[in-house]
């Protein structure tokens, strides 16, 4: 993600994370910055801002009708602050239907473990 640093004349940059703590030079004019440590609580609000922010996006893009399904397990608890991030395996359906014989099986699965049919993704 990296660490945004701003030198003493005014330049802002980003820095990989394992600079942080670490004295160094601004790449526009030498002069020398120190690259603070973030702090952990305004890290985590960042990280929800952007997750909710891809969700804001996602919906304007896909919208849903009513009897569609959404790919939130719940879709009345994705408002809700205590809730997984997107990337958590009880939030986004990871299962397909086979062609032959119906079976709901899992996406990285190449093949139908009921029937043996190869699975077209």
């Amino acid at each position: 993600m990296g660490i945004e640093v701003e030198c003493p004349n005014g330049h802002v940059f980003r820095v990989k994370d394992k600079y942080a703590g670490q004295k160094g030079l601004c790449p526009q004019c030498e002069g020398q910055v120190v690259v603070q440590v973030p702090d952990v609580l305004s890290a985590k609000e960042t990280n929800r801002v952007y997750r909710q922010a891809i969700v804001d996006q996602h919906r304007a893009e896909h919208p849903v009708a009513e009897s569609d399904s959404s790919v939130f397990d719940n879709p009345q608890e994705e408002s809700s602050d205590t809730k997984k991030g997107l990337l958590g395996s009880s939030v986004i359906r990871h299962r397909v239907k086979c062609t032959r014989c119906g079976e709901a099986i899992p996406m990285w699965f190449a093949k139908c473990p009921s029937c043996g049919e190869f699975l077209q993704h």
